[in-house]
């Protein structure tokens, strides 16, 4: 089987070779055999990748297959690592496309929306869970992309919004966002969300950290409970689970991002938009709400994923949102009306799909 001679990170490396109590706990619920380390994935185009597929467990209820012309045997989707959103989303969005669009579908372990955008233009990954920023700015060559246009993406649903947040362990000098300062700050995984824009973050709050780590957000957690590393921030949707798993053995702070921070990060990133956690979420902020930054996540393909084949995936998968709210409760925000908040323009089997159920689709988010 032919393997992309591409090397990931330590950082998702790190993720296989040592898996903490809280990683076991996040990802219980995810069939192990479904997710596969980038390195190990087999051209889209080759041969099927081997290993154990949804098909042939028997314990699973399908609708009928219906084998379409040009539609694949099985895809891939990439999702990010250890203790983010979108590792749990990616196995109840696996199962949906399994037993409802009736292709096996295999989650990924990659960097997260950047690496994603990157990888699904490139056709490397069938689909890719992404942040709207991220996507942006690969369209346009902008930021991250440093000029190299990636225009063969297409957004074809919402996900949910994801909220800023960073937490530090409460019997820590750090009791707010400026407290930052000379700190060792975990930032999750490169490649993701949290990597690429809360050094933007922290630089519009004139906060310079000691030094920044990138990891599995699991394995960021271990270094804050060891005393390597003062705060651990990700980018996910709301419940961050690697909160509640902390909150419920130790106290924590879940720090709120000053009013003026965030004005001035959305000033120059527009798809950002001001949020709340509103108080009594978490365990931790039982009396106050948390003012954070918000940016909303979109499932991507390649613009050459058949019509026919992403219209039903669409379909199937506002039928059968239960299956994923079931996986994480930030699936709630799968409404079609959310398909607005899109960057870049989305699929043409989409727009069919979003004409159908009568909603306007903007100019800008039509393919040319």
């Amino acid at each position: 089987m032919k393997k992309y001679l591409i090397i990931l990170s330590m950082v998702i490396i790190s993720i296989f070779l040592s898996l903490n109590v809280n990683a076991a706990q996040a990802k219980s619920d995810l069939p192990e055999e479904l997710i596969i380390a980038f390195e190990e994935l087999p051209d889209i185009e080759g041969p099927p990748i081997s290993g154990t597929r949804f098909d042939e467990t028997p314990d699973l209820k399908r609708e009928a297959r219906v084998k379409k012309p040009g539609w694949p045997e099985e895809l891939t989707v990439g999702i990010a690592p250890v203790g983010g959103t979108y590792y749990i989303w990616g196995g109840g969005f696996a199962k949906l496309m399994d037993e409802k669009v009736g292709i096996p579908t295999y989650m990924v372990v990659t960097g997260g929306p950047v690496h994603n955008t990157e990888l699904v233009n490139e056709k490397k990954l069938n689909m890719g869970m992404v942040t709207a920023t991220p996507a942006w700015e690969g369209w346009h060559g902008r930021g991250w992309a440093r000029g190299k246009k990636l225009q063969d993406m297409r957004v074809i649903f919402p996900m949910y919004p994801s909220y800023f947040q960073m937490y530090v362990l409460a019997k820590s000098d750090v009791k707010r966002f400026q407290d930052l300062e000379g700190k060792r700050v975990g930032l999750g995984p490169v490649g993701g969300t949290a990597a690429t824009y809360w050094p933007l973050i922290l630089g519009a709050a004139g906060v310079k950290p000691a030094r920044t780590v990138h990891g599995a957000s699991s394995d960021l957690n271990t270094q804050i409970t060891n005393g390597t590393l003062d705060a651990n921030g990700q980018a996910v949707g709301l419940p961050w689970m690697l909160v509640k798993e902390v909150e419920s053995a130790r106290d924590i702070t879940i720090l709120s991002i000053p009013k003026e921070t965030a004005c001035k990060v959305i000033e120059k990133y527009p798809h950002f938009s001001t949020g709340i956690i509103p108080k009594g979420y978490y365990k931790s902020n039982k009396k106050h709400d948390i003012e954070t930054i918000t940016v909303w996540n979109f499932v991507i393909v390649h613009k050459d994923m058949p019509d026919d084949l992403v219209y039903e995936i669409v379909k199937k998968t506002y039928e059968n949102v239960n299956i994923l709210i079931a996986a994480h409760p930030s699936a709630r925000e799968v409404k079609p009306e959310n398909i607005h908040y899109s960057p870049i323009p989305l699929h043409l089997g989409a727009v069919r799909y979003y004409r159908e159920k009568g909603i306007k689709i903007p100019d800008t988010l039509i393919p040319r």
